[in-house]
Protein backbone atom coordinates (compact mmCIF):
# COMPACT_ATOMS: atom_id res chain seq x y z
CA UNK A 1 0.00 0.00 0.00
CA UNK A 2 1.08 3.52 -0.98
CA UNK A 3 2.80 5.76 1.85
CA UNK A 4 0.40 8.58 0.63
CA UNK A 5 -2.60 6.65 1.67
CA UNK A 6 -0.70 5.37 4.93
CA UNK A 7 0.11 8.66 5.50
CA UNK A 8 -3.28 10.46 4.89
CA UNK A 9 -4.98 7.99 7.00
CA UNK A 10 -2.71 8.56 9.80
CA UNK A 11 -3.33 12.00 9.42
CA UNK A 12 -7.09 11.75 9.21
CA UNK A 13 -7.36 9.70 12.20
CA UNK A 14 -4.88 12.49 14.51
CA UNK A 15 -8.02 15.05 13.67
CA UNK A 16 -10.33 12.47 15.16
CA UNK A 17 -11.86 10.79 11.75
CA UNK A 18 -11.91 6.77 12.13
CA UNK A 19 -9.97 5.63 9.35
CA UNK A 20 -8.95 2.38 7.94
CA UNK A 21 -6.96 1.25 4.44
CA UNK A 22 -7.53 -1.54 2.05
CA UNK A 23 -4.76 -2.63 -0.32
CA UNK A 24 -6.83 -4.87 -3.01
CA UNK A 25 -3.83 -5.68 -5.16
CA UNK A 26 -0.97 -5.09 -2.16
CA UNK A 27 2.29 -6.68 -3.74
CA UNK A 28 3.91 -6.61 -0.84
CA UNK A 29 2.05 -8.89 1.17
CA UNK A 30 1.35 -13.07 0.91
CA UNK A 31 -1.97 -14.24 1.59
CA UNK A 32 -4.56 -11.66 3.74
CA UNK A 33 -2.51 -9.32 6.23
CA UNK A 34 -4.80 -7.78 8.61
CA UNK A 35 -4.09 -5.59 11.80
CA UNK A 36 -6.10 -2.62 13.36
CA UNK A 37 -6.29 -0.14 10.69
CA UNK A 38 -5.82 -2.09 7.85
CA UNK A 39 -6.68 -5.27 5.46
CA UNK A 40 -3.70 -5.96 2.50
CA UNK A 41 -4.59 -8.43 -0.14
CA UNK A 42 -2.14 -10.38 -1.98
CA UNK A 43 -2.60 -10.38 -5.94
CA UNK A 44 -1.58 -13.80 -5.58
CA UNK A 45 -5.19 -14.71 -4.36
CA UNK A 46 -7.73 -14.76 -6.70
CA UNK A 47 -10.56 -12.16 -7.07
CA UNK A 48 -13.17 -13.26 -6.13
CA UNK A 49 -11.50 -13.87 -2.94
CA UNK A 50 -10.33 -10.84 -2.44
CA UNK A 51 -13.92 -9.57 -3.03
CA UNK A 52 -15.37 -11.80 -0.18
CA UNK A 53 -12.32 -10.88 2.10
CA UNK A 54 -12.95 -6.90 1.52
CA UNK A 55 -16.68 -6.81 1.32
CA UNK A 56 -16.72 -9.02 4.70
CA UNK A 57 -14.16 -6.38 6.72
CA UNK A 58 -16.06 -3.35 4.90
CA UNK A 59 -19.30 -4.39 6.00
CA UNK A 60 -17.93 -4.97 9.76
CA UNK A 61 -16.70 -1.62 9.45
CA UNK A 62 -19.79 0.03 7.47
CA UNK A 63 -17.76 3.58 6.57
CA UNK A 64 -19.92 6.91 5.45
CA UNK A 65 -16.97 7.16 3.22
CA UNK A 66 -14.97 5.03 0.51
CA UNK A 67 -11.86 7.09 -0.67
CA UNK A 68 -10.13 5.31 -3.83
CA UNK A 69 -6.63 5.97 -4.45
CA UNK A 70 -6.09 5.41 -8.40
CA UNK A 71 -3.21 4.35 -9.88
CA UNK A 72 -4.09 2.38 -13.22
CA UNK A 73 -0.91 0.36 -12.96
CA UNK A 74 -1.41 -0.54 -9.36
CA UNK A 75 -3.25 -3.23 -10.59
CA UNK A 76 -1.87 -4.41 -14.12
CA UNK A 77 1.52 -4.49 -15.63
CA UNK A 78 -0.47 -2.21 -18.35
CA UNK A 79 -2.29 -0.40 -16.67
CA UNK A 80 -5.11 -2.05 -18.12
CA UNK A 81 -7.51 -2.80 -14.90
CA UNK A 82 -10.66 -4.84 -15.91
CA UNK A 83 -10.45 -7.54 -13.23
CA UNK A 84 -10.36 -4.44 -10.64
CA UNK A 85 -12.91 -2.45 -12.75
CA UNK A 86 -15.70 -5.67 -12.36
CA UNK A 87 -15.07 -5.79 -8.58
CA UNK A 88 -14.97 -2.50 -7.00
CA UNK A 89 -18.31 -1.24 -7.86
CA UNK A 90 -19.39 -4.48 -5.71
CA UNK A 91 -18.09 -2.92 -2.67
CA UNK A 92 -19.67 0.19 -2.50
CA UNK A 93 -22.91 -1.40 -1.53
CA UNK A 94 -24.17 2.52 -1.83
CA UNK A 95 -22.07 3.90 0.82
CA UNK A 96 -20.29 8.13 -0.66
CA UNK A 97 -17.33 7.54 -2.97
CA UNK A 98 -14.49 9.76 -3.12
CA UNK A 99 -11.81 9.29 -5.98
CA UNK A 100 -8.14 10.70 -5.93
CA UNK A 101 -6.72 10.13 -9.70
CA UNK A 102 -2.89 9.62 -8.85
CA UNK A 103 -2.44 8.78 -12.49
CA UNK A 104 -5.12 8.47 -15.43
CA UNK A 105 -4.52 7.66 -18.89
CA UNK A 106 -1.43 7.64 -20.77
CA UNK A 107 -0.86 8.73 -24.94
CA UNK A 108 -2.43 12.33 -25.43
CA UNK A 109 1.07 13.71 -24.96
CA UNK A 110 2.34 15.08 -28.51
CA UNK A 111 3.93 11.88 -30.45
CA UNK A 112 3.14 9.57 -28.18
CA UNK A 113 3.74 6.39 -29.79
CA UNK A 114 1.22 4.00 -31.37
CA UNK A 115 1.36 1.40 -28.50
CA UNK A 116 0.68 4.15 -25.82
CA UNK A 117 -2.16 5.32 -27.41
CA UNK A 118 -3.41 2.08 -27.77
CA UNK A 119 -3.36 1.60 -23.94
CA UNK A 120 -4.49 4.73 -23.24
CA UNK A 121 -7.59 4.63 -25.01
CA UNK A 122 -8.36 1.49 -23.56
CA UNK A 123 -7.18 3.14 -20.26
CA UNK A 124 -9.66 5.77 -20.45
CA UNK A 125 -12.90 4.20 -21.66
CA UNK A 126 -12.23 1.99 -18.01
CA UNK A 127 -11.86 5.01 -16.03
CA UNK A 128 -15.31 6.30 -18.11
CA UNK A 129 -16.98 3.40 -17.02
CA UNK A 130 -15.70 3.61 -13.72
CA UNK A 131 -17.11 6.93 -12.93
CA UNK A 132 -20.09 5.86 -14.82
CA UNK A 133 -20.65 2.70 -12.42
CA UNK A 134 -19.32 4.32 -9.29
CA UNK A 135 -20.84 7.68 -9.35
CA UNK A 136 -18.56 9.16 -7.04
CA UNK A 137 -19.43 11.95 -4.76
CA UNK A 138 -16.43 14.34 -6.36
CA UNK A 139 -13.16 13.67 -7.80
CA UNK A 140 -9.25 14.73 -7.02
CA UNK A 141 -6.48 15.26 -9.26
CA UNK A 142 -2.81 16.42 -7.91
CA UNK A 143 -1.45 17.52 -11.38
CA UNK A 144 -1.85 19.70 -14.73
CA UNK A 145 -1.55 16.66 -16.81
CA UNK A 146 -4.54 15.22 -15.36
CA UNK A 147 -6.46 18.49 -14.78
CA UNK A 148 -6.31 19.75 -18.48
CA UNK A 149 -6.76 15.89 -19.71
CA UNK A 150 -9.56 14.89 -16.94
CA UNK A 151 -11.38 18.51 -17.95
CA UNK A 152 -10.97 17.70 -22.22
CA UNK A 153 -13.15 14.51 -20.96
CA UNK A 154 -15.91 16.30 -19.52
CA UNK A 155 -15.38 14.83 -15.54
CA UNK A 156 -14.96 17.43 -13.30
CA UNK A 157 -11.98 17.50 -10.66
CA UNK A 158 -10.88 19.59 -7.86
CA UNK A 159 -6.94 19.85 -6.82
CA UNK A 160 -5.83 18.00 -3.64
CA UNK A 161 -1.99 18.50 -3.42
CA UNK A 162 0.56 15.79 -2.94
CA UNK A 163 2.43 15.91 0.30
CA UNK A 164 6.30 14.64 0.92
CA UNK A 165 7.28 11.51 2.95
CA UNK A 166 10.23 13.49 4.70
CA UNK A 167 9.40 15.26 7.73
CA UNK A 168 11.24 18.31 7.77
CA UNK A 169 13.35 18.35 11.05
CA UNK A 170 12.86 21.48 13.20
CA UNK A 171 16.56 22.55 13.27
CA UNK A 172 19.03 21.60 10.54
CA UNK A 173 22.14 22.36 12.14
CA UNK A 174 24.87 23.32 8.94
CA UNK A 175 27.34 20.91 10.77
CA UNK A 176 25.65 17.75 10.53
CA UNK A 177 24.93 18.68 6.77
CA UNK A 178 28.55 18.57 5.70
CA UNK A 179 29.72 15.59 8.21
CA UNK A 180 27.30 13.56 5.68
CA UNK A 181 28.84 15.59 2.62
CA UNK A 182 32.33 14.16 3.86
CA UNK A 183 31.12 10.44 4.66
CA UNK A 184 30.13 10.69 0.87
CA UNK A 185 33.64 11.62 -0.18
CA UNK A 186 33.01 15.70 -0.17
CA UNK A 187 35.18 17.12 3.05
CA UNK A 188 34.12 20.69 3.37
CA UNK A 189 34.58 23.45 6.55
CA UNK A 190 32.07 25.50 7.82
CA UNK A 191 33.39 28.59 6.02
CA UNK A 192 33.99 27.22 2.74
CA UNK A 193 30.03 26.55 2.71
CA UNK A 194 29.34 29.72 0.90
CA UNK A 195 31.77 29.35 -1.70
CA UNK A 196 29.21 26.35 -2.86
CA UNK A 197 25.85 25.66 -4.37
CA UNK A 198 24.36 22.07 -3.52
CA UNK A 199 21.87 20.72 -6.01
CA UNK A 200 20.63 17.42 -6.13
CA UNK A 201 17.86 15.18 -7.57
CA UNK A 202 15.75 13.18 -4.47
CA UNK A 203 15.08 9.86 -5.84
CA UNK A 204 14.77 8.75 -9.78
CA UNK A 205 16.14 10.33 -12.55
CA UNK A 206 13.84 9.83 -15.98
CA UNK A 207 15.53 8.99 -19.23
CA UNK A 208 14.51 11.88 -21.41
CA UNK A 209 16.47 14.44 -18.65
CA UNK A 210 19.23 16.63 -20.49
CA UNK A 211 21.90 17.60 -18.76
CA UNK A 212 23.41 20.25 -20.90
CA UNK A 213 20.15 22.47 -20.63
CA UNK A 214 19.25 21.72 -17.63
CA UNK A 215 22.84 22.52 -15.76
CA UNK A 216 24.48 24.61 -17.85
CA UNK A 217 22.39 27.55 -16.49
CA UNK A 218 23.74 26.92 -12.95
CA UNK A 219 27.27 26.67 -14.45
CA UNK A 220 27.31 30.32 -16.01
CA UNK A 221 25.47 31.51 -13.10
CA UNK A 222 27.65 30.14 -10.94
CA UNK A 223 30.78 31.15 -12.54
CA UNK A 224 30.13 34.80 -12.22
CA UNK A 225 29.33 34.61 -8.93
CA UNK A 226 32.59 32.32 -8.38
CA UNK A 227 30.24 29.40 -6.45
CA UNK A 228 31.26 25.76 -7.03
CA UNK A 229 29.15 23.25 -7.82
CA UNK A 230 28.28 20.04 -6.24
CA UNK A 231 25.60 17.53 -7.79
CA UNK A 232 23.67 15.46 -5.23
CA UNK A 233 22.07 12.30 -5.80
CA UNK A 234 19.64 11.74 -2.57
CA UNK A 235 17.23 8.63 -2.28
CA UNK A 236 16.74 5.39 -4.10
CA UNK A 237 18.14 5.71 -7.86
CA UNK A 238 16.61 2.33 -8.48
CA UNK A 239 16.57 1.10 -12.23
CA UNK A 240 17.44 4.76 -13.41
CA UNK A 241 21.33 4.28 -11.63
CA UNK A 242 22.57 3.98 -15.22
CA UNK A 243 21.09 7.31 -16.24
CA UNK A 244 22.87 9.38 -12.90
CA UNK A 245 26.18 7.02 -14.41
CA UNK A 246 25.64 8.95 -17.71
CA UNK A 247 25.07 12.73 -16.41
CA UNK A 248 27.75 12.60 -13.92
CA UNK A 249 30.25 12.61 -17.06
CA UNK A 250 29.04 16.04 -17.73
CA UNK A 251 31.73 19.20 -16.47
CA UNK A 252 33.70 16.81 -14.34
CA UNK A 253 36.35 19.14 -14.01
CA UNK A 254 33.75 21.87 -12.82
CA UNK A 255 31.12 19.50 -11.24
CA UNK A 256 31.33 17.91 -8.15
CA UNK A 257 29.44 14.84 -8.35
CA UNK A 258 27.97 12.96 -4.86
CA UNK A 259 26.09 9.78 -4.90
CA UNK A 260 24.11 9.73 -1.49
CA UNK A 261 22.02 7.47 -1.63
CA UNK A 262 19.52 5.99 0.81
CA UNK A 263 19.23 7.71 4.35
CA UNK A 264 17.13 7.41 7.30
CA UNK A 265 14.01 10.29 7.30
CA UNK A 266 16.32 12.85 9.96
CA UNK A 267 19.44 12.66 8.15
CA UNK A 268 17.57 13.38 4.41
CA UNK A 269 15.76 15.62 5.81
CA UNK A 270 19.54 17.53 6.73
CA UNK A 271 20.50 16.86 3.12
CA UNK A 272 17.03 18.42 1.44
CA UNK A 273 17.41 21.47 4.44
CA UNK A 274 21.15 21.92 2.84
CA UNK A 275 20.19 21.48 -0.53
CA UNK A 276 20.46 24.94 -2.38
CA UNK A 277 18.45 24.35 -5.33
CA UNK A 278 16.47 20.99 -6.30
CA UNK A 279 16.90 19.62 -9.55
CA UNK A 280 13.93 17.08 -11.36
CA UNK A 281 13.31 15.44 -14.01
CA UNK A 282 9.73 15.76 -13.62
CA UNK A 283 8.19 17.59 -16.74
CA UNK A 284 6.28 20.99 -15.87
CA UNK A 285 2.90 19.55 -16.42
CA UNK A 286 3.58 16.98 -13.78
CA UNK A 287 5.21 18.58 -10.88
CA UNK A 288 1.80 18.44 -8.41
CA UNK A 289 2.21 14.58 -8.51
CA UNK A 290 5.94 14.24 -7.43
CA UNK A 291 5.97 12.97 -4.07
CA UNK A 292 10.04 13.93 -4.19
CA UNK A 293 8.94 17.70 -5.65
CA UNK A 294 6.90 17.85 -2.88
CA UNK A 295 9.36 16.94 -0.13
CA UNK A 296 11.89 19.75 -1.67
CA UNK A 297 9.79 22.57 -1.54
CA UNK A 298 8.62 21.48 2.08
CA UNK A 299 11.82 21.91 3.50
CA UNK A 300 11.76 25.30 1.69
CA UNK A 301 14.16 24.17 -1.29
CA UNK A 302 13.46 26.25 -5.14
CA UNK A 303 13.25 23.66 -7.49
CA UNK A 304 14.27 24.16 -11.29
CA UNK A 305 12.26 22.37 -13.88
CA UNK A 306 13.65 21.66 -17.26
CA UNK A 307 11.36 19.25 -19.20
CA UNK A 308 8.25 20.97 -20.27
CA UNK A 309 5.90 18.02 -20.51
CA UNK A 310 3.08 17.30 -23.20
CA UNK A 311 0.25 19.38 -21.87
CA UNK A 312 0.18 22.99 -24.20
CA UNK A 313 -0.03 25.53 -22.24
CA UNK A 314 0.41 23.71 -18.75
CA UNK A 315 -0.33 26.01 -15.50
CA UNK A 316 1.72 25.23 -12.52
CA UNK A 317 -0.38 22.92 -10.28
CA UNK A 318 0.80 22.69 -6.83
CA UNK A 319 0.11 23.60 -3.53
CA UNK A 320 -0.60 27.16 -2.59
CA UNK A 321 2.13 27.71 -0.38
CA UNK A 322 4.91 26.39 -2.56
CA UNK A 323 4.42 27.67 -5.92
CA UNK A 324 7.14 30.39 -5.78
CA UNK A 325 9.66 27.25 -5.55
CA UNK A 326 9.17 26.39 -8.59
CA UNK A 327 10.83 27.57 -11.64
CA UNK A 328 11.30 27.18 -15.35
CA UNK A 329 14.79 26.02 -16.00
CA UNK A 330 14.79 28.11 -19.20
CA UNK A 331 16.47 30.75 -20.94
CA UNK A 332 16.26 33.51 -18.04
CA UNK A 333 16.89 31.30 -15.36
CA UNK A 334 20.89 32.31 -15.64
CA UNK A 335 19.98 36.09 -14.40
CA UNK A 336 17.85 34.58 -11.79
CA UNK A 337 20.32 32.59 -10.62
CA UNK A 338 22.76 35.42 -10.55
CA UNK A 339 20.09 38.04 -8.91
CA UNK A 340 19.16 34.84 -6.17
CA UNK A 341 16.60 32.08 -5.54
CA UNK A 342 15.78 32.77 -2.16
CA UNK A 343 14.67 29.55 0.16
CA UNK A 344 11.71 29.75 1.78
CA UNK A 345 11.38 28.38 5.96
CA UNK A 346 10.33 24.99 6.23
CA UNK A 347 6.50 23.77 5.76
CA UNK A 348 5.27 20.34 6.15
CA UNK A 349 2.19 20.44 4.66
CA UNK A 350 0.55 16.91 5.83
CA UNK A 351 -1.81 18.52 7.77
CA UNK A 352 -3.23 20.77 5.78
CA UNK A 353 -3.47 18.35 2.96
CA UNK A 354 -5.79 16.28 5.43
CA UNK A 355 -7.49 19.47 6.19
CA UNK A 356 -8.89 20.00 2.78
CA UNK A 357 -9.53 16.47 2.01
CA UNK A 358 -11.58 16.53 5.17
CA UNK A 359 -13.26 19.82 3.81
CA UNK A 360 -14.12 18.29 0.78
CA UNK A 361 -15.84 15.28 2.18
CA UNK A 362 -17.67 17.91 4.44
CA UNK A 363 -18.78 19.84 1.38
CA UNK A 364 -19.97 16.46 -0.39
CA UNK A 365 -21.98 15.11 1.99
CA UNK A 366 -25.29 15.82 1.36
CA UNK A 367 -26.95 13.19 -1.27
CA UNK A 368 -26.00 14.65 -5.12
CA UNK A 369 -29.83 15.51 -6.71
Amino acid sequence: MGDYTLLLAEACRGKGMTCHTLGLHDPQVEGRVEDGHSLCLSPDLPWKERLHAAKEWLDLLNPDWISLQFVPYAFHSRGLFRNFLNTFPQLLQNRKLHIMFHEIWIGEFPGSPWVQKAVGFLQKRYIAKLLETTKPRFVNHSCAGSQVRLQGAGIDSSHLPIFGNVPPVEKANPREFLELMSHAGLTLSLDERSEWWFVGFFGSIHDDWQVEPSLAPILEAADQLGKKIAVLSLGRLGKTVRKWEEIRKYQENKVKWVEIGELDPEDMSLCLHGLDYGLTSTPWDLVGKSGAIAAMVEHGTPVLVSVEGGTKDAPLVIGEPYRQLIHRADKGLRDALVSGLPKASPRESLSAVADLFVEQLNENEKEVA
